[in-house]
């Protein structure tokens, strides 16, 4: 974008981003100003509407939304780091969450020693001067628990709130995160960023998490055949497919050049199976039409591979384990999908 407005435009600009971002909760820095200063100048059309429509919406600007504006219609494609800086500060979010969940049962079992111990003392004090010390430091310890669990409501409280940031944040990736300039699917950079922070929630919310990879069968050949044209066709048509065939939470990236993958939060493997399966018979039941010559040429299958995320496995070894069901599909004819063990 061309900063080159006069002195008095520049100023009212400036006056007038900062009233909006006040208006709606945005934090001043230099990002969200640059992203608000050039909404308020209006040059750019589609950041204009988009923060309209997100306005109109009622929808709040938290810190994820306006990375994901930023990282849209503002940051140069090849130094945009905003993602992975998003990721990073969701990874701590839910990092901080966890700790605050030990912590409570640390207290917890801490305090209930500590009752314990004084509740065995009850029992053997005779004088009365013992009994109003053992009561005494029962009624310290006490004291001592009520501070700490105030304390850790703070910080849960906080750490809730950060939670939905992450919830946000991959809504916006969902929304917003798409860059592949064939399919308008989420980029394999987005999906990377997407996947590392729902393993994260998964483990947090302890609920399960499913992946699905999937490699057009003999795409080399099509393409060989009929053109890099037609070819892209048939990436747009698997890629709406996907798309129809997984729920609004799911993320669908074209993962590769012939690769496609989704993310399913909350799904076990059965589910992830029947996904699987629709994602293949739909594909499979469709012939490929040239739009230009209205000539039928042919059908296109898939091969696919599930897994469902193993606490405490890593986004890589989740891709790796879906990567070797996959190659299984491969091997055992195409056309078909595989579970990994």
């Amino acid at each position: 974008m061309d900063f080159s407005e006069t002195p008095e435009k520049a100023l009212a600009a400036a006056r007038h981003a900062n009233e909006a971002m006040a208006r709606h909760g945005v934090v001043p820095h230099p990002r969200n100003y640059a992203l608000w200063y050039a909404y308020v100048l209006g040059a750019i059309p589609d950041l204009r509407r988009a923060i309209e429509a997100a306005i109109d919406a009622g929808h709040p600007f938290t810190e994820a939304r306006c990375a994901s504006l930023y990282a849209r219609f503002l940051a140069e494609p090849e130094a945009d780091t905003s993602w992975e800086a998003a990721s990073e500060s969701v990874r701590q979010s839910v990092l901080r969450a966890m700790e605050c969940v030990g912590a409570a049962h640390r207290g917890a079992s801490g305090y209930g020693r500590a009752i314990e111990a004084v509740s065995g003392r009850l029992d053997q004090a005779a004088e009365g001067e013992d009994l109003a010390l053992v009561l005494t430091q029962a009624a310290e310890e006490t004291r001592r628990f009520v501070d700490f669990n105030r304390s850790l409501e703070e910080d849960l409280a906080q750490s809730s709130r950060e939670i939905e940031q992450v919830r946000e944040h991959l809504a916006a990736l969902r929304r917003e995160g798409r860059a592949d300039a064939v399919t308008g699917l989420a980029s394999r950079r987005v999906f990377d960023i997407a996947l590392k922070e729902s393993v994260l929630l998964a483990e947090h919310d302890r609920l399960p998490l499913s992946v699905i990879i999937m490699d057009i069968d003999n795409f080399q050949s099509f393409l060989g055949n009929f053109g890099e044209r037609v070819g892209d066709q048939v990436l747009r048509l698997i890629g709406r497919s996907i798309t129809e065939n997984v729920k609004g939470q799911d993320t669908v990236s074209r993962y590769a050049d012939q690769t496609f993958a989704v993310i399913l939060p909350d799904t076990r493997e059965k589910q992830a199976e029947r996904s699987a399966e629709s994602i293949r018979t739909g594909i499979a039941a469709r012939s490929v039409v040239n739009r230009r010559t209205r000539t039928t040429l042919g059908q296109v299958t898939l091969s696919l591979g599930i897994a469902e995320w193993r606490t405490g496995e890593t986004p890589v070894e989740l891709i790796r384990r879906a990567g070797e069901a996959l190659h299984a599909a491969k091997a055992g004819g195409r056309n078909r999908a595989v579970t990994a063990p």
